[in-house]
C-alpha cells in the first residue's frame, strides 16, 4: 500500500507541473500570435518540452489507473480520459511542424494545446 501512495503523490504533483507548463506555453503562443513574432527554435523547444512532459504524465496516469481501478469498465473510461488530452497536444505539435507561417504555427499550438489542457484539467479532477 505504501507504493500506491507514493505513485499517487507523484501522479498528482506531476499533473500540476504539466498544467503549469501548458499554461505557460498557451500564454506564450497567444502573445506571440498577436504580437506577430517569428517562430524560432526556442518556441520549438518549449512546445516539445510540453509534449514530452505530457507523455510522461500519460505513463504515470496509466500506472496510477491500473493500480487504482479493479473494474475493467472504469479502466477503459479512465484510459480514454488519460489518452485524449495527450492526443490533442500531439496533434497540435505535429500540425504546427507542417506550417510555414509563424502565425499559423502559434495558432495551431494555442488551439490544440488549449484543448489538451482543458481535457487534462477536467479529467484529472474526476480521477
Amino acid at each position: 500500500m505504501k507504493i500506491f501512495s507514493l505513485i499517487e503523490t507523484i501522479f498528482y504533483f506531476w499533473s500540476s507541473f504539466v498544467q503549469i507548463i501548458l499554461v505557460m506555453i498557451l500564454i506564450y503562443s497567444f502573445a506571440s500570435f498577436f504580437l506577430k513574432k517569428k517562430f524560432n527554435s526556442s518556441h520549438l523547444r518549449y512546445n516539445t518540452f510540453g509534449l514530452v512532459i505530457s507523455i510522461i504524465q500519460l505513463i504515470l496516469g496509466i500506472i496510477y489507473i491500473f493500480m487504482n481501478d479493479p473494474n475493467k469498465l472504469l479502466i477503459m473510461k479512465s484510459m480514454i480520459d488519460v489518452i485524449s488530452p495527450i492526443l490533442f497536444i500531439f496533434m497540435g505539435w505535429s500540425l504546427h511542424n507542417k506550417q510555414f507561417d509563424s502565425r499559423k504555427k502559434f495558432l495551431r499550438i494555442f488551439f490544440f494545446y488549449g484543448i489538451g489542457f482543458l481535457l487534462l484539467t477536467i479529467n484529472y479532477q474526476v480521477i
